[in-house]
């Protein structure tokens, strides 16, 4: 329609927009133009750096080292790519690492240090295996997509040109998180699959804190000209997502996110990708201690404050 208001979005492939995608969900009053990103973790750098779509997925520890830099970007209570599951780590055995807390002095690899996966890795090593993350040489071949935020000391830049699977190999560094190598010769797995999702269990269940990958973000200067566009999109969304969860069950070849979303229902109880602050309060004020304790953020922010007004009693 002519007096509709054009906005243009950026989002990964999760099966939670389909509806959006292909029409069959619209947000009141808004036509979205959608902008294909590849490699899709593009689009945080983009959104953060550049202000480029009008709505953008971030990932949350990219969002919340934005707003710590006052980017103007504001989120939605919309979030995506929930997982309940430790991000794996694999060692050299020349390192002599047999068990987490061996990682303390130890050089490990990642490819940013704010990536959320990598950040939700270190709490866990943190919280559930007692390590002290401070006393690891974190070595990463990517900055961070926020420009203006310098890693802490313990932090350092590999040389150009090498990968991180290349340096594991080497003994160049000791262990990695999400790294790219076989499973083979002397590079094993420091945890099984198991122990993994067994470590991640169980800091959900003591907890409370179901953690969050993604959510929506919305340019500051969009919700100042249209106030009502949050809640347009919140329930467009959720519109979005509510029919992906109804038909879970009926997908014939689920990739890895359904898979993901099939078994969190059954963890979480119900809807495995809940909406809306009040379901989400003390997941993202475990998200954000996370970030503050690994120094990412410099304090604490303001959960109400992190989204948009009009929004923060939607479910």
């Amino acid at each position: 329609m002519a007096d509709e208001l054009r906005l243009s979005i950026a989002v990964l492939n999760h099966g939670q927009w389909d509806a959006l995608k292909d029409g069959s969900v619209t947000p009141e009053g808004i036509a979205l133009d959608r902008v294909e990103v590849d490699p899709p973790p593009m689009i945080y750098r983009r959104m953060v750096r550049d202000l480029e779509f009008d709505v953008a997925e971030v990932a949350i520890t990219t969002y919340l080292c934005a707003r710590s830099f006052g980017i103007p970007i504001t989120a939605l209570p919309v979030f995506s790519n929930r997982d309940l599951t430790m991000s794996e780590i694999v060692t050299n055995v020349r390192s002599g690492i047999e068990r987490p807390k061996d990682l303390e002095g130890k050089r490990v690899g990642m490819r940013s240090y704010t990536v959320t996966n990598n950040t939700q890795a270190r709490a866990l090593l943190r919280s559930e295996f007692g390590v002290d993350t401070d006393a690891v040489r974190w070595v990463v071949t990517e900055d961070a997509h926020v420009a203006q935020y310098k890693e802490p000391p313990n932090v350092e830049r590999a040389a150009d040109g090498r990968t991180l699977e290349e340096m594991l190999e080497a003994g160049e560094i000791d262990a990695g998180i999400q790294l790219r190598s076989k499973i083979e010769g002397d590079i094993r797995a420091l945890l099984t699959p198991e122990e993994r999702d067994a470590t991640a269990l169980g800091f959900y269940e003591r907890t409370g804190v179901y953690p969050i990958g993604h959510l929506m973000t919305v340019k500051n200067a969009v919700l100042e000209a249209n106030p009502w566009v949050a809640s347009a999109l919140f329930r467009a969304f959720a519109a979005s997502k509510d029919r992906y969860v109804a038909g879970l069950d009926g997908i014939g070849s689920p990739n890895g996110r359904d898979r993901q979303s099939i078994r969190n229902r059954g963890i979480v109880g119900g809807d495995p990708l809940p909406f809306g602050l009040a379901r989400n309060r003390t997941a993202m004020e475990g998200m954000v201690a996370m970030d503050v304790d690994q120094k990412i953020i410099p304090s604490a922010l303001d959960i109400d404050g992190l989204f948009a007004a009009g929004t923060h009693d939607l479910e």
